[in-house]
């Protein structure tokens, strides 16, 4: 009966003054109005204007280039993943958000091989493996990507097609996937946060839907399908397979209705221009309870997945402005923001 009172005495010392400044940080978190402004903002020039009375104006300016948006906000990025060793939480929760960045870089090294061509603009300095490992030989890599790489190596001997590419770019993308998926789940587990594995079980669910929706566009049969979805979350698998063979809308009505997927709807799931948004909106509602907590990794998490989702808008809206995307079009492409 003692055991939530000492888990709470706990909290309070260990993470008590990283949440008191996770909630002056908060206030800075962008808001509607903000967006707004750099949705109606006339050019690219004055964006970083209404930037540099933020925290990212020190980022972006001098931006000129798309190039130059994305090697500014990478570094906003990686100055906030440090908050999370500064404010006191475990590795694995740090490498959670790290992780991903080793998996998106590995399939960039896996596919920029198969294409022939360098692979060093797409790489992204965010992940826990330096960049000169993770293109070097596949030998050298840490054993979680290894045995991704090692998965996709070109087949030999009777097995092997004449003039057919040993790997194609979709067996790239689902293994590298399902890897990150697996080692993003281990974290969570690891961290000993609820939050964080209910958070990464939620992220499965998402990618699933969207898999099992891309699917059935492409009229891929059931049993391809069965090797894309991925284990962990809490949207059971079966219970995908099972209504996949349903006429479309009526699979789309009974994805619509799982518990896992609460807010969105099946028009949402049906628009293939809506479906990565809507879907985004489902974490950002979770992300809102961990918020509430009072003490706890629940709101710093929570905080650094915000300010992570606000990295992605602005460079959309820094990125589309250049592209001479007008409002309408770059309203479009937000998703729903934290508060």
């Amino acid at each position: 009966m003692r055991v939530p009172f000492v888990k709470e005495v706990h909290d309070a010392t260990r993470y008590g003054f990283a949440v008191g400044k996770v909630r002056v940080l908060e206030t800075r978190v962008f808001r509607a109005a903000t967006y707004e402004r750099l949705i109606d903002a006339p050019s690219f020039d004055e964006q970083r204007r209404i930037l540099s009375e933020t925290p990212y104006g020190a980022f972006v300016e001098g931006a000129a280039t798309a190039d130059d948006v994305e090697a500014g906000l990478e570094r906003a990025l990686d100055e906030i993943y440090g908050f999370l060793v500064t404010a006191g939480l475990p590795d694995p929760v740090a490498r959670f958000f790290r992780v991903r960045y080793d998996y998106a870089n590995l399939r960039a090294v896996l596919k920029a091989r198969l294409l022939g061509v360098p692979a060093d603009d797409l790489l992204v300095d965010l992940g826990t493996v330096d960049l000169e490992t993770i293109t070097g030989p596949t030998p050298g890599l840490p054993e979680n990507l290894r045995a991704v790489a090692e998965g996709l190596e070109p087949v030999d001997g009777e097995d092997a097609v004449e003039g057919a590419s040993p790997i194609a770019p979709e067996r790239i993308d689902a293994a590298v996937e399902r890897a990150m998926f697996e080692d993003i789940l281990a974290c969570a587990k690891a961290s000993k946060s609820r939050f964080l594995r209910d958070l990464a079980a939620l992220e499965i669910d998402i990618a699933n839907a969207k898999t099992a929706i891309r699917a059935r566009r492409r009229e891929l049969d059931a049993s391809t399908l069965s090797g894309l979805l991925l284990p962990g979350g809490e949207l059971e698998v079966a219970d995908i397979q099972g209504a996949y063979e349903l006429p479309f809308e009526e699979f789309i009505e009974v994805l619509a209705r799982a518990p896992q997927l609460k807010g969105v709807s099946a028009q949402d799931l049906l628009d293939a221009e809506r479906l990565d948004v809507a879907t985004d909106g489902l974490a950002v509602r979770f992300l809102r309870s961990g918020r509430e907590v009072a003490i706890g990794p629940e709101p710093v998490i929570a905080y650094v997945m915000a300010r992570e989702a606000e990295v992605r808008a602005v460079r959309t809206l820094l990125i589309g402005k250049l592209a001479g995307l007008g409002p309408d079009a770059l309203r479009n492409r937000l998703r729903e923001v934290y508060v």
